[in-house]
C-alpha cells in the first residue's frame, strides 16, 4: 500500500488532528451514524543544503480538493517564496507550484495546513457523480492507454478470460474484481513494485496497491468501461497517532446511470473479510490527493508527466533535487 519515491524526496510532515469522536471499530465496519472523520492537516516541506550557484527552483506540490467524498476548507498556506495555485486542465487536480530565479536560499521551506472531512462512500445503491471535477463529457480519457497501463496485448485477453459481452457493465467490474482478488498478492518484495505498471501485476501476480488497481484499470477500460487512479493518504484507525509509512490508492469504474463508482482491491486481498465491502465503498480512513496518470505539471506539459502525483516534485536548474527528506504523522485530538 506505501511507497517512498526518492526521486520526489521532500520533507512532508502531515498532522492529523481528529475533531470528530470516531468508534474503535475494523475498517469499513462503524455503524451509519459515524462514517466521516473530521480532522485538521498540515503538509511541511523543507528542503535544504541547495547549491550556492543554483538560480532556477521550481516545486510543484498537489493540494486536495473537496468532492463527493471530502470537504476540503480553511487552508493556509505559508511560504518564504512567490507561489500560485492551479487547476491541471487534464484532470482537474489541485496544484501548488513555486518557481524562483536569481539568488535561491540554502533553504525553503512550505507548510499547507487545511482541515478535512472525510465521508464514507458508497453504498453501491447509491448514485454517484463526477467527484473530483473531472468533465464527464472528456471520459474518452479514462478509456485510454497510460504509459504504465496499456489497455491491449496481455491486459486485454486477460480481461477477456472473466468477462463476457452480455455482461452488464456492473457485472463485468464485479468479475474483474473478484478475479483480482483471487489471483493477486500484495507483496512489495524485488525492486519492480509500486510504479503502477499494470503488465508487471499481470505477469507477476504480485504488487502494491499502486500496481494491482493499474491492472483493474487497465482490464476495466479494455472492456471498454472508463476507470480512474486515484491517490492520497490513509488515516490509521486503529492508533491515536505515529507515523504514516507513505500513500494509498484505490480506483473508480465510471457507469452512465451509477456515476464514477470506488474499489480498493488491494485493501479486500489485505482483508478477505471485506471484499464484499471495498466493492463500491471506501472506509473513511484516507483522504485523496489527485487523479489519473502521466499527470502535466503544468498545462502545456513543457516540465514533462508525472507516472503519479503524491509527493512534491523539485527542479534546481532544470533537474530533479532529491537532498530533501519527507515524513508524515498524525495525532487524534
Amino acid at each position: 500500500m506505501f511507497r517512498r519515491n526518492t526521486a520526489v524526496s521532500a520533507v512532508i510532515i502531515i498532522s492529523f488532528l481528529l475533531i470528530t469522536d470516531f468508534p474503535e471499530q475494523g475498517i469499513g465496519s462503524v455503524d451509519s451514524e459515524a462514517k466521516k472523520r473530521h480532522f485538521t492537516f498540515s503538509y511541511e516541506l523543507s528542503i535544504s543544503d541547495i547549491p550556492r550557484e543554483a538560480n532556477d527552483l521550481k516545486i510543484w506540490i498537489p493540494f486536495p480538493l473537496t468532492d463527493r467524498d471530502q470537504n476540503i476548507e480553511n487552508y493556509r498556506i505559508s511560504s518564504q517564496l512567490p507561489y500560485y495555485t492551479y487547476i491541471d486542465p487534464e484532470y482537474g487536480n489541485n496544484i501548488l507550484g513555486v518557481k524562483s530565479t536569481g539568488k535561491i536560499p540554502e533553504e525553503v521551506k512550505i507548510k499547507l495546513d487545511f482541515e478535512v472531512t472525510r465521508r464514507e462512500a458508497g453504498p453501491l445503491t447509491e448514485e454517484r457523480t463526477d467527484n473530483h471535477g473531472a468533465d464527464l463529457r472528456e471520459l474518452g480519457r479514462f478509456l485510454a492507454a497510460d504509459r504504465l497501463v496499456p489497455i491491449d496485448g496481455k491486459i486485454a485477453e486477460e480481461a477477456k478470460q472473466v468477462i463476457s459481452d452480455d455482461m452488464s457493465g456492473i457485472e463485468k467490474a464485479q468479475a474483474v474484481y473478484n478475479h483480482l482478488t483471487q489471483v493477486m498478492r500484495y507483496d512489495k518484495s524485488g525492486t519492480e513494485w509500486g510504479h503502477g505498471d499494470a503488465l508487471y501485476a499481470c505477469d507477476t501476480r504480485k504488487g502494491n496497491c499502486t500496481d494491482i488497481h493499474s491492472l483493474f484499470i487497465g482490464m476495466m477500460r479494455a472492456c471498454g468501461i472508463p476507470a480512474r487512479f486515484v491517490i492520497g493518504f490513509p488515516v490509521p484507525e486503529e492508533r491515536t497517532a505515529g507515523e504514516i509509512p507513505g500513500y494509498h490508492c484505490w480506483a473508480e469504474f465510471h457507469l452512465e446511470d451509477k456515476g464514477w463508482i470506488p474499489v480498493d482491491i488491494s485493501e479486500a486481498i489485505k482483508h478477505p473479510e471485506k471484499k464484499e465491502y471495498y466493492f463500491g465503498r471506501l472506509d473513511p480512513n484516507r483522504i485523496s490527493f489527485t487523479v489519473g496518470r502521466d499527470i502535466p505539471l503544468e498545462a502545456d506539459a513543457q516540465y514533462g508527466r508525472l507516472n503519479f502525483f503524491i509527493y512534491p516534485y523539485i527542479l534546481i536548474n532544470g533537474r530533479p533535487f532529491d537532498n530533501a527528506e519527507y515524513s508524515f504523522s498524525f495525532a487524534q485530538k
